[in-house]
């Protein structure tokens, strides 16, 4: 089964995002930003996605971590401005995607396609 992890500093929210990603079929789980840098040293996971709660330098520490422990998981930004379209300071993602629920489940299922298949 395919693994996401959720992080983010508002535990509200984080819930109601589980609970959309979960449509997925993928198994869900979130956290804060200190909690995420302990599971992402023992987990292998599938995709990473950043809630807008994030600080921008705690964003990049947790992609630096991931792109060392788990090279080939995704990363998925969730921004609240749909306008925005470039990631903040120069940190990259696979993907940014507004906070719409449908659009993040249709953004996050097309990753989760992209890290299952052969390289």
């Amino acid at each position: 089964m395919s693994k996401i992890l959720l992080v983010g500093n508002d535990f509200r929210l984080l819930t109601t995002r589980a609970a959309v990603l979960s449509q997925t079929k993928a198994s869900v789980a979130f956290c804060n930003a200190l909690e995420a840098r302990q599971i992402l040293q023992g987990e292998s996971l599938d995709i990473v996605v950043l809630c807008h709660s994030l600080t921008e330098l705690q964003a990049a520490e947790i992609i630096e971590i991931t792109r060392q422990r788990s090279p080939a998981a995704k990363t998925l930004m969730i921004v609240s401005d749909p306008s925005q379209d470039c990631s903040p300071n120069g940190v990259s993602f696979d993907a940014m995607i507004s906070s719409d629920p449908d659009g993040l489940v249709r953004r996050t299922s097309e990753l989760l396609q992209q890290s299952s298949q052969p390289v």
